[in-house]
């Protein structure tokens, strides 16, 4: 998808906002002590370990283990800055994901309809031509004796 190890972890930060419902995932509750906050608390909540009334699933608990995502935690809950500028970064990217540039979308626009006019014409002629030898085979008496 072209997102590098930092976005996905600050992309993960989006946890800090709101919680789980367990109809919609099967897991309850916020990540955070403070759900309608955006900040960088779900770092420092991450690296804190579990904590009785926050959800931390492995997927959390994988950004604490992977050396990698770890820097980036770490950097994260220290940096809450450095947090908000890599999020917008990174939700610009991940928001742009198969965008096409305009003039694109209008070339491509010109050879799909290019082609489904062709299409149309190929099965409008089609049928013509076999309505006519429909006609033609039911006047010499093809079907006569069927």
């Amino acid at each position: 998808m072209g997102l590098s190890d930092k976005d996905i972890v600050a992309l993960s930060g989006g946890h800090t906002l709101g919680r789980a419902h367990s109809e919609r995932s099967g897991f309850q509750g916020p990540w955070t002590q403070h759900p309608l906050k955006f900040d960088n608390s779900y770092f420092v909540e991450i690296l804190q370990g579990e904590s009785p009334g926050l959800l931390q699933l492995l997927t959390d608990k994988c950004l604490v283990e992977d050396p990698v995502f770890r820097n980036y935690v770490v950097l994260y809950a220290q940096d809450e800055d450095a947090f908000f500028r890599d999020y917008a970064e990174s939700h610009k990217k991940l928001s742009e994901l198969g965008f096409m540039d305009p003039s694109s979308v209008a070339s491509i626009t010109s050879r799909i309809t290019s082609k489904i006019i062709v299409h149309v014409v190929v099965a409008v002629v089609a049928m013509v031509s076999l309505f006519y030898f429909y006609g033609v085979r039911r006047r010499v008496g093809f079907f006569s004796s069927i």
